[in-house]
Parts: C-alpha cells; sequence; structure tokens
C-alpha cells in the first residue's frame, strides 16, 4: 500500500510540473505578418532621401554633366545611395515607397514634381533592381 501511495505521489507531482510548464500560445491576425504594414514600416525608416536628392536634382545634373564634373559626381553617388536605400527594402515595397517620396514632393514643386514621377518610374531599372519599372 506504501508503494501505491508513493507512485500516487509521484503521478501527482509529474502532472503538477507537467501543468506548471505548459502554455498556450494565441496568434491573432494583427501578429501576423501583413506585406503592407511592413511596407510602411520600411518606408518610414528608409526615407529614400538620395533618391529624392537623385531625381529632384536629376534636371540639374542632365545639364551640367558636360562641363561640371564635381555635379556629375555628385549625381553619381546619389543614385547610388539611392540604390542601397531601395535594396534595404523589400522589392514589392519599392515602387510604393517611390511613388510616396514623390506624391510628398508635388505639393512643394509642381511641374517638377511631375518630371521626377516620369523618372522614378525608371530608378529601378537604373539600380539593376526587381521591379525594374514602377507602374504609376
Amino acid at each position: 500500500m506504501a508503494k501505491l501511495s508513493l507512485a500516487a505521489a509521484l503521478l501527482l507531482c509529474l502532472l503538477a510540473v507537467a501543468s506548471a510548464n505548459s502554455f498556450t500560445i494565441t496568434v491573432t491576425e494583427d501578429d501576423i505578418d501583413n506585406p503592407s504594414q511592413s511596407c510602411q514600416e520600411q518606408i518610414q525608416r528608409q526615407r529614400l532621401n538620395h533618391c529624392r536628392m537623385y531625381l529632384s536634382r536629376s534636371r540639374q545634373y542632365e545639364l551640367s554633366m558636360v562641363t561640371d564634373d564635381d555635379k556629375s559626381n555628385q549625381a553619381q553617388e546619389h543614385l547610388q545611395q539611392c540604390c542601397q536605400e531601395m535594396r534595404n527594402m523589400d522589392t514589392q515595397c519599392r515602387c510604393q515607397a517611390l511613388r510616396r517620396m514623390v506624391s510628398q514632393e508635388r505639393g512643394t514643386q509642381g511641374q517638377q514634381a511631375e518630371r521626377m514621377l516620369g523618372r522614378a518610374r525608371y530608378l529601378p531599372r537604373m539600380c539593376n533592381i526587381q521591379p525594374t519599372q514602377c507602374h504609376f
């Protein structure tokens, strides 16, 4: 009888330890990676400042390419940094980020922002990244 009581006590201890170590994980829809949410976070983190500089000044760069090596070097530097900024983003977020960046410029620069939009469409191609063209 003592052995049976000891076995029962051991079994109860094991059950108590097992129940103390068990836990439940509850996953809600908010916990699942939402690509749109992820893009928003990436856009906020990667502000594409070099892309903005490259696109906003690209007309100046085009006009001075032949005569001013400093501006040409500056343009190349902004382009390279812009490409790196975009590589730091997920492929599906790049065009959305470019579109948002250009739309922020529209209010302040009018017609120049329209030209920026046209050039921004082909910026991924210049960086040799996917997608090669943005449709906006």
